[in-house]
């Protein structure tokens, strides 16, 4: 007896399927006797979690209303490939650029200490910020340093950031106002309180935060989520989720000003890049942390509170109007495969099929990757090695995250660094490719038993969630990596943008972003090679790359834009960012490190075809006037399109 968690093709559905299992039903492919229903899933109108036999399982995927079967991912973690941060640094100088000053009233909110002076994120120079009549891009020399102030049309206030990644430390200065309290909050062990503090006040259930704000105790956060009768009555209908006992404010989001143990500084640095008062566009923003590395929360798991938490928060007062905030959630991270050493693979590219041996990476540091798809596709791969993206965790984290954007969350997701192409649509070559692997496989009816697709956002979590192959939309904001590219033309130095050569690629990514020679908030760290400027309180900036780097500088825009739209769905986001939020670099501007498909280089690491437009991530908001953007709507005053 295992359990196992089952959707059904529609909510019609739900009913009978659900009702037949846990009565002592006679209906063809179901049980005959009473099933436990070990989670109901109230949150969720098409899942629920249930103990059978592998051989009622295996009986239950045939019912035709029912859409998949597996076990739970929440039980079996090592069954399904486990996220991973999407982070690449580089052990070379940082260019630091100031984007504050001691004085003028455009400055960040908050004190300006003189350490703060020379903390800065350059990339937010590159999105657009004009100062002195210098805007990016910049094609002609690095730019400048920044000394003046420098004008916000727009701020991010009442807006919620979600950083769903692996912690953010809390106390860091990035995140502290000018009143002393920090801007992040956790949504597990502090949501609770926000949506429901008479319950926790009524209770004895809170605490006063070194910062003086009010916080609850773990174990009453945890009872409410898992528990209806742990709440006020009003939410006692809106879904129960369980919570690892290891999600802690150690584990999470720190305690006091102390460094904490979690992988890297890498929430930290995301939040930072987001958000935070000197790196980030929505320096104003609400700063939310939810935790899914370090197996205390599976990424099912963290959608279905992600969902909760949008839905029930409560109305806030913004000017003459009452209104939920809107969430924009930054995943800076996917799913990695991996074969061992010797492993026989066998693979499927554009029709083609064929077997290699998997084999380790020397000097990776990185454990046990593969050789390429196909050793000598188009006799371009000699020798190379890789990982892969690989298709999402479970099929339970796929439906889960599409309930969370359907429930009018905003999804925004780092493309991922294998220097893979992404594909998009029905008719795209790559969709069925797919290789086997020794880390699970996808059951879908695509692909044949015991493989995994690669290269292809249907099938890439988190790119793919909610897509739609009839419409073939997907409202997950995908963002590759850009770099600024030194070249040499006629023995002077050109300066343009480019992808960054590790950046996935392909018309799958939605926008590009400023990546690399970004700096953020990070954690202490006694790795001075990578780039580490601390205070005498260990509090840490770091060097941060890749496009978990790319990622939260879109969602620092699109919460600029929430703040002005703030009931935006994800198709008028994605238009903002392809009509207003971006720009169509030209050629002159941007450069193509990979143009000839006959070198190794283009296919070194993947079967790369590159494919994505050249846009750039623009921030139209960062001027001294106000902005002119169809549908934006600022102090109940509502512009037009100039």
């Amino acid at each position: 007896m295992d359990r196992y968690t089952l959707a059904v093709t529609s909510p019609d559905d739900w009913n009978t399927i659900h009702n037949a299992l846990i009565i002592d039903s006679n209906e063809d492919g179901i049980p005959d006797r009473k099933v436990t229903c070990s989670d109901c899933k109230e949150h969720s109108s098409t899942r629920g979690t249930y103990e059978l036999t592998e051989q009622e399982a295996n009986e239950i995927a045939k019912h035709p209303k029912v859409k998949w079967i597996e076990l739970s991912p929440s039980d079996h973690p090592y069954v399904y490939p486990k996220p991973e941060p999407a982070t690449k640094r580089f052990k070379k100088d940082v260019k630091i650029y100031r984007d504050i000053s001691t004085g003028g009233s455009n400055v960040p909110p908050g004190i300006t200490t003189a350490g703060e002076l020379d903390r800065t994120n350059w990339a937010v120079k590159r999105v657009g910020i004009a100062t002195n009549g210098d805007s990016w891009p910049n094609v002609t020399g690095n730019p400048p340093p920044i000394f003046d102030d420098i004008s916000y049309s727009l701020t991010g206030k009442n807006v919620d950031v979600v950083i769903q990644d692996s912690g953010i430390l809390q106390y860091h200065p990035e995140f502290i106002q000018g009143n002393g309290e920090s801007r992040v909050r956790d949504i597990v062990l502090d949501g609770p309180y926000y949506i429901d503090p008479a319950y926790f006040t009524s209770n004895g259930y809170t605490y006063t935060k070194p910062d003086g704000r009010t916080g609850i105790t773990t174990a009453s956060a945890h009872g409410w989520w898992e528990n209806s009768s742990n709440r006020s009555a009003s939410f006692s209908s809106a879904g129960t989720v369980t919570i690892d006992n290891n999600y802690t404010v150690a584990r999470s989001i720190g305690i006091g000003g102390s460094a904490h143990n979690f992988t890297s500084g890498h929430g930290t640095g995301c939040a930072g890049l987001a958000a935070g008062k000197n790196f980030g566009l929505a320096f104003e923003a609400n700063i939310w942390n939810i935790n899914i590395f370090g197996d205390i929360m599976a990424v099912e798991t963290s959608y279905d509170v992600l969902k909760i938490f949008h839905q029930n928060k409560p109305n806030v007062q913004v000017g003459n109007k009452s209104r939920k905030n809107p969430t924009v959630v930054n995943g800076s991270w996917g799913y990695q495969g991996r074969f061992n050493s010797n492993t026989n693979v066998s693979y499927k590219f554009r029709g083609e099929t064929g077997t290699f041996t998997g084999n380790d990476a020397v000097g990776s540091g990185t454990g046990q990757l593969a050789r390429a798809m196909k050793e000598g596709l188009n006799n371009q791969v000699v020798g190379a090695y890789k990982s892969w993206s690989t298709s999402s965790g479970s099929n339970s984290s796929d439906t889960a995250g599409g309930e969370m954007v359907d429930a009018g969350v905003i999804f925004v997701a780092a493309a991922g660094n294998n220097n893979q192409r992404l594909g998009i649509g029905a008719a795209d070559p790559d969709r069925l490719n797919y290789l086997t692997t020794t880390v699970g496989s996808d059951p879908r009816p695509e692909f044949p038993s015991g493989t995994v697709p690669c290269g292809h956002r249907d099938w890439m979590n988190p790119q793919g969630i909610g897509f739609n192959s009839t419409t073939d939309y997907h409202p997950v904001i995908c963002c590759g990596a850009m770099e600024e590219y030194i070249g040499i033309i006629g023995g002077a130095a050109t300066y343009e943008e480019g992808q960054a050569g590790y950046s996935n690629n392909g018309p799958g990514i939605d926008i590009w972003a400023p990546a690399d020679e970004t700096l953020s908030a990070g954690i202490w760290d006694t790795d001075e090679t990578n780039y580490v400027r601390r205070d005498d309180a260990n509090f840490a900036d770091r060097f941060f790359n890749g496009t978990s780097a790319a990622a939260p500088v879109v969602t620092g825009l699109v919460a600029l834009f929430l703040e002005s739209n703030p009931s935006a769905t994800s198709v008028e986001v994605k238009n903002f960012l392809a009509n207003d939020g971006s720009k169509l670099l030209p050629d002159s501007e941007w450069v193509d490190q990979y143009t000839n498909a006959s070198t190794t280089d283009y296919w070194t690491e993947s079967y790369n075809n590159r494919g994505a437009l050249n846009k750039v991530a623009f921030d139209p908001y960062a001027s001294d006037t106000i902005p002119s953007i169809s549908g934006v709507e600022m102090s109940g005053v509502s512009y037009t399109q100039a």
